[in-house]
């Protein structure tokens, strides 16, 4: 219930959707339009899930799964940017909650720890923050599992892969990451969590590093998946 302060304070200063920026009330991200028009993917509910078959070709991961599919020029294209490039980090919260819940029955909740794909320090200091923090981090309260993100590290700077080819993309993110402690993740099932997946490229060389540890198992979750490679 809203008190005549919360009156002033959305008079004063209103929220707006960050989707379509019609008036919504104080302490919410997006409206009811535009939550019911995001396209869910469902895929920890589907025996036939795209994103495993993508990602067990380049990492034997355990489970993957996405909560929403990427679309060039749509809605959760226009999230993510802002996430990613306009710190809207109340974003990565909301979807952190929202597929955490989706995973609440699920084989999901065999993990142990929640872990980031790290940005590397030069990109980190560049933009100010990880987007996939708060994600991840509202993934694992509600998954209730710790969320450890200063142990897998991105030693190697490496360019935006989107326009690269294949083998570009292998080449440029090859050996890019390293632990600085194995006896943190030795034994544990670690859910690795990204903004966005695309071609697997960056998951798999994140989770092919992680699985060099001793009784190490690597499960994925996303944002987003586009379903087509961008151009």
């Amino acid at each position: 219930m809203l008190t005549l302060f919360d009156d002033l304070i959305q008079t004063l200063f209103p929220s707006y959707c960050l989707g379509c920026r019609r008036a919504i009330p104080p302490k919410t991200t997006l409206c009811l339009h535009c939550l019911g028009e995001l396209p869910a993917t469902n895929s920890h509910l589907s025996n036939s899930n795209p994103l495993v078959e993508l990602l067990q070709q380049l990492a034997p991961i355990s489970y993957a799964t996405s909560l929403f599919f990427f679309e060039q020029q749509g809605l959760v294209q226009q999230l993510i940017h802002q996430l990613k490039y306009m710190n809207r980090e109340q974003l990565g919260s909301l979807f952190g909650t929202q597929l955490g819940q989706k995973l609440s029955d699920s084989p999901f909740l065999s993990c142990d720890l929640v872990v980031p794909i790290p940005l590397h320090k030069r990109r980190h200091r560049q933009r100010g923050y990880n987007q996939v923090s708060r994600f991840g981090q509202r993934l694992a309260k509600q998954l209730q599992i710790e969320y450890v993100s200063q142990n897998l590290i991105r030693k190697k700077a490496t360019k935006t892969l989107v326009r690269l080819n294949a083998h570009q993309r292998i080449a440029q993110i090859k050996d890019a990451f390293s632990i600085v402690d194995t006896s943190v993740f030795a034994g544990k099932h670690l859910l690795l969590v990204d903004d966005v997946v695309t071609t697997g490229t960056t998951l798999s060389e994140a989770a092919n590093c992680l699985l060099q540890i001793d009784g190490v198992q690597v499960s994925v979750a996303t944002i987003a998946f586009a379903k087509s490679p961008l151009p």
